[in-house]
């Protein structure tokens, strides 16, 4: 048995302690001492002016060259081969001068990628598929752990939402397993006191029991996937109810915040302030909205430019390309995510002077429905631990009903089959019919993008 079907067989109550102390390792891992220390000097940077940001960027991007440079080998590699070095860099400008890093080039080279000069301890190893299947393993370090979780706290420190407040977590993951049929919907993280809430408890059999609940804690803030709590104010305007204390903050993240989402999300909960985060797993920058609701960049973190800029209505708009500061251990320098944006050159009312990012464009993909009509959007859980799956693309044609096209490796097995059924049944729907088509490429669009869900349904 898997730990999700061992934690889903446990009762709520022992769910409960699994959770808190999954909290726990939480708290030690991101809120010590460096975080603390970290939080204190990003307070300071409110107010910096324009020089003073481009200064500290060419400051930390010169260091961070020189420490892939000297002490990862696939780096040393890659700028030798085109005759760089960190010496070719005197003013962020000169960053252009530097290779674009790919994901590709980190699945094939990751561990070349590793410092040499970073003890092992040190490093915390992440990997994720995303929904493409591709496994892409990447360290942290745990002091750029606890930076990241700095900003994070610095970002949600602006709206009131100190460290250890009361909130709501909207999770796309099973933290309530589907297979819960009576109360409670919600599981308690007592160590940081977070409330649990699944995308798979909200319908309408369910939801009066959510409602009650949430009314008995009078919770001001909300945090988790736009889509779910979009799902959960749908589900209250469907059985004609309201919560007596609506929250008075939005917290959004892992997914693009749509217009109709934040629609909903306003017209339910009246007054609700809406915050929008930005980032990605590998820690190479972060951007986070003001007090005004503008982007910004969190510069202290990493720098954000964009490749092949062109002139849009309200800025320009390209391709992100990442360059991270804090995380010595596996440095990720001009990383390619895949997603654009529109950067402004407009000055914001808020004081900060940092570059604002006037839209996050990627993340468009399509979303799948589910028998229990359910509008899912986040699939890369299903390719967890996958590794025999080259590429994949989800495509849907019926409601209820999900193909998976798979580009397939040498050591892909009738086994690998079933671990993506236990995954789907676990993480999207229990009932939903899957079917398997195996490609030898997966075709991509017009402008050589790779679609990770193509749906034909009407919408």
């Amino acid at each position: 048995m898997n730990k999700i079907t061992i934690y889903s067989s446990l009762p709520y109550w022992l769910q409960n302690i699994a959770v808190s102390l999954h909290g726990y390792k939480l708290k030690r891992q991101r809120f010590n001492d460096d975080f603390y220390k970290i939080l204190d000097f990003l307070n300071s940077t409110h107010g910096w002016s324009k020089e003073q940001i481009r200064s500290y960027k060419e400051e930390h991007t010169f260091k961070i060259l020189e420490q892939a440079y000297n002490h990862c080998p696939y780096y040393r590699k890659k700028y030798t081969d085109v005759g760089l070095s960190p010496s070719d860099f005197k003013q962020l400008g000169d960053l252009q001068k530097f290779p674009i890093l790919t994901k590709e080039e980190i699945r094939e080279n990751w561990l070349g990628l590793v410092a040499d000069n970073i003890p092992r301890k040190e490093l915390i190893r992440f990997n994720t598929s995303g929904s493409t299947g591709k496994a892409l393993d990447f360290y942290w370090t745990k002091y750029s752990a606890a930076y990241y979780w700095a900003v994070d706290q610095r970002y949600k420190n602006r709206f009131g939402f100190t460290l250890g407040k009361a909130c709501v977590n909207f999770s796309g993951r099973p933290i309530v397993p589907i297979s819960t049929s009576k109360p409670p919907y919600w599981r308690y993280d007592r160590v940081l006191n977070r409330y649990f809430i699944n995308m798979h408890q909200l319908n309408e059999v369910k939801i009066r029991d959510i409602v009650n609940w949430i009314n008995s804690k009078s919770i001001e803030m909300f945090i988790g996937y736009p889509s779910i709590m979009a799902a959960f104010a749908n589900e209250l305007t469907n059985v004609k109810m309201a919560l007596d204390f609506p929250p008075k903050h939005i917290f959004t993240g892992a997914e693009k915040l749509y217009e109709n989402q934040k629609n909903i999300l306003q017209a339910v909960f009246k007054g609700v302030q809406i915050h929008e985060l930005y980032s990605f797993s590998e820690q190479a920058a972060i951007a986070t909205h003001c007090t005004h609701s503008v982007y910004h960049e969190d510069f202290e973190i990493g720098h954000m430019e964009l490749d092949l800029a062109v002139p849009v209505e309200n800025g320009v708009q390209g391709e992100i390309l990442a360059t991270g500061f804090a995380n010595l251990g596996m440095p990720f320098i001009r990383y390619q995510n895949g997603d654009t944006a529109v950067f402004s050159d407009r000055e914001c009312g808020c004081g900060l002077h940092s570059q604002i990012i006037e839209d996050i464009v990627g993340r468009n993909e399509d979303y799948i429905v589910t028998p229990e009509g359910l509008h899912i959007q986040r699939l890369d859980y299903i390719f967890k631990d996958t590794w025999e799956i080259k590429e994949c693309q989800v495509a849907q044609k019926v409601s209820g009903e999900m193909i998976l096209r798979i580009v397939r490796r040498n050591s892909y097995s009738v086994a690998t089959e079933k671990k993506l059924l236990v995954n789907i049944s676990q993480w999207i729907s229990p009932t939903i019919k899957v079917k398997f088509e195996y490609v030898d490429e997966i075709p991509r669009t017009k402008a050589g993008k790779f679609k990770a869900v193509v749906s034909e349904l009407k919408k």
